[in-house]
């Protein structure tokens, strides 16, 4: 006796490959669309696909996404940093201090961070 099947997997195909998985499933299992998708992964017998490429290296990886990450964020922080002048010099033009420019000297020590990061990527690439 055969187990009863409760598990459902949706699939989003285009129309030209719905045609041919229609066009099989009549040929080889009288409609059955199910039976022609378990068939297919069953009997599937290439080669597996490595979830990396061969030769790359996820500490390259690690530190180009670290450095994106902190970029990002030194983005993100100036953007907030330049919208709150820009507000309070809407609201009195003379209201500037040298106080304003305070959260631009505190990306200095990111983007150390970052410049340390490209070096070593640097090195890495050119040896």
């Amino acid at each position: 006796m055969s187990k009863k099947k409760e598990i459902t997997i949706n699939t989003r195909v285009d129309e030209t490959i719905y045609k041919q998985m229609r066009e099989k499933a009549a040929t080889y299992f009288k409609g059955n669309m199910s039976a022609l998708i378990r068939c297919a992964t069953l009997k599937y017998s290439e080669e597996a696909v490595t979830a990396e490429p061969t030769g790359t290296n996820p500490r390259l990886i690690a530190l180009i996404s670290t450095a994106i990450k902190k970029l990002d964020k030194i983005g993100v922080n100036h953007n907030q940093a330049v919208k709150c002048i820009n507000e309070k010099m809407k609201m009195s033009p003379l209201a500037f201090t040298a106080n304003d420019l305070l959260p631009f000297s505190q990306f200095g020590g990111e983007m150390k961070i970052i410049q340390d990061i490209l070096r070593y990527l640097y090195e890495m690439l050119k040896s």
